[in-house]
């Protein structure tokens, strides 16, 4: 496919290209080709040219609506609706995730679904450049050899990071690693021949989330992920809000106390330092008997233990929750004060605590705003029923490589 794929590029720097058929079916699709017209405003005859061309190429294919499934055809009597959707094979990406010692790696299709998540666990604090470029290679090829034959190119690897990433390429910072201002995307780009870009994982979180069809008319969404540290994606116009010093986000890390709880960013006193995994189960060792754990990244069970005597009533855990909610609804505040974002969406591992949160995050939310700026954010929960870290990364790599 390699012929086709030099068209495709070259297609792609045209006013009317295929880049903007493909994005738009694979945010909105499985569509018939007058729908996508009309989201693309383009006339029926060069929707038809445009997908013709694709569907020779391999990149989309035709489908009956009523060979959809869990989809309503809508079609009443009369010959099947022919929708088109993206080819899943056409092509792929290598998606890694790297944070607190762990890298999970999986192959993306061209859809922007992913497959089988194959992950390392090590001491990502005590991995020099070198050791970091040579784990996440071992890994990357490891994947790249079991694709099978029957896919197309690889279009690129993208990988998502815990921390701040300058310009899709620089690790300025990340709580998972002690190296800092390191070029993770160069050493990978010339080992495998492929772009290669960095990413910050609130970010791919929210890219993905925005991917769902309720929530693509929301032009102002922040997503604010819970787990072992704090984080946020923010969507302003329609557009993912990403400064090119990497830090355009940073909500875990605004401040709520002065001299407050060490936060693993090395300063005193940030919302993650509150609600954070690693905060609530320091902090609550310091009250209860619970077992050891590693001190920045408490396992899922411990931190399900720790809701669950919340939940139970239990006087210090219920106080610990309480906290972390008052600042996140602090934080929460200063986000809606400055930006009035249409929604906030809470989501991450860390959700699993909301509800023991969410009592006192309103309070902090009616002590801190005026009515008049509440009422312009819906704010709620989203469920974390997978990872979406990933997905986001996925999209990215096929926003940026088609």
């Amino acid at each position: 496919m390699g012929a086709a794929m030099d068209k495709f590029e070259s297609e792609h720097s045209q006013p009317i290209s295929w880049h903007r058929v493909l994005q738009a079916v694979r945010r909105y699709g499985p569509l018939a080709r007058v729908d996508l017209g009309s989201i693309l405003e383009l006339s029926p005859a060069t929707i038809s040219s445009i997908t013709g061309d694709l569907l020779r190429e391999g990149y989309i294919r035709e489908v009956a609506d009523s060979d959809l499934h869990g989809v309503e055809s809508g079609r009443g009597r009369g010959r099947p609706k022919v929708l088109i959707e993206l080819a899943p094979d056409a092509a792929c990406m290598i998606a890694v995730k790297l944070s607190i010692n762990r890298i999970e790696v999986a192959r993306g299709d061209f859809a922007g679904g992913v497959g089988p998540v194959t992950s390392r666990s090590l001491n990502t604090l005590e991995l020099s450049g070198a050791a970091l470029i040579a784990a996440l290679g071992d890994l990357i090829a490891a994947e790249i050899a079991a694709i099978p034959a029957s896919v197309g190119r690889i279009i690129g690897i993208g990988i998502a990071v815990q921390g701040l990433i300058h310009k899709t390429e620089t690790l300025v910072w990340s709580p998972a690693l002690s190296l800092r201002n390191f070029n993770i995307a160069a050493p990978l780009a010339a080992r495998f021949g492929r772009p290669v870009i960095a990413m910050n994982d609130a970010d791919c979180i929210a890219l993905a989330i925005q991917q769902r069809g309720d929530l693509q008319p929301v032009e102002n969404l922040a997503v604010v992920m819970l787990g072992t540290g704090v984080g946020m994606g923010l969507i302003l116009g329609g557009k993912l809000h990403a400064a090119s010093s990497g830090a355009g986000a940073e909500f875990g890390h605004t401040k709520y106390q002065i001299d407050g709880p060490l936060c693993h960013c090395g300063r005193r006193g940030c919302i993650e330092s509150f609600v954070g995994d690693y905060a609530l189960y320091r902090d609550a060792r310091s009250m209860l008997d619970l077992p050891n754990t590693d001190a920045l990244h408490p396992s899922e069970e411990q931190m399900q233990a720790l809701v669950d005597l919340a939940e139970s009533g239990h006087n210090v855990a219920v106080s610990l929750f309480k906290q972390a909610g008052r600042a996140l609804g602090y934080g929460l505040s200063n986000l809606i004060a400055l930006i009035s974002p249409d929604l906030i969406l809470i989501t991450g591992s860390g959700v699993r605590g909301y509800r023991q949160m969410e009592p006192e995050m309103r309070r902090a939310l009616d002590e801190a705003l005026v009515d008049t700026l509440l009422a312009q954010t819906e704010i709620r929960p989203y469920p974390w029923d997978e990872d979406l870290t990933l997905r986001g990364i996925v999209l990215q790599v096929l926003e940026v490589g088609t």
